[in-house]
């Protein structure tokens, strides 16, 4: 079954890129590069959390491998979601704050983590196609230097609370 989820996110993965787009599955991440941009951008662990009580809004993640060039992650999108903010999570006063950011630089050879309890994706207008159980497709746009920004669609898995 592991399998058939990683062929089937890999296929949308191809299908979804730009075209002249190579994408790779290796060691649990799905790697996605073009000849003609850098950085090679991998990720891992997508996710999304299902809304509790009825909610429209909620959180989501991805672990982010970059090589070859530095880049930053600057927006999100889905079609199940009206609306997806980059959000960082801080102490502040000896109060958890979360605050809406721009964007996340990201080093080569360097990862970002975006998880629950720190740097994470903020979501609103969550649609009702997004429940435990199912997969969601997000678009992750990294501003790489070059005139248009690089955009991968990302296979989103919908996790209900306690997994």
């Amino acid at each position: 079954m592991r399998l058939l989820i990683a062929a089937i996110a890999l296929a949308t993965a191809a299908a979804c890129s730009p075209a002249g787009t190579e994408v790779a599955e290796t060691n649990d991440l799905t790697i996605t590069q073009d000849a003609s941009i850098n950085p090679v951008i991998a990720y891992k662990d997508a996710f999304i959390m299902e809304p509790i009580g009825g909610r429209d809004m909620t959180m989501g993640g991805v672990t982010i491998d970059v090589s070859a060039a530095d880049t930053k992650l600057v927006a999100a999108s889905s079609p199940s979601i009206g609306a997806i903010e980059l959000h960082t999570m801080a102490m502040i006063d000896g109060k958890m704050t979360m605050r809406q950011v721009e964007g996340f630089e990201v080093k080569s050879g360097e990862q970002l983590e975006l998880k629950r309890g720190g740097n994470h994706f903020m979501m609103f207008d969550v649609g009702t196609d997004v429940v435990g159980g199912e997969t969601v497709d997000i678009t992750l746009e990294f501003d790489t230097g070059a005139e248009e920004t690089l955009k991968i669609v990302v296979p989103a898995e919908v996790r209900v609370v306690g997994e």
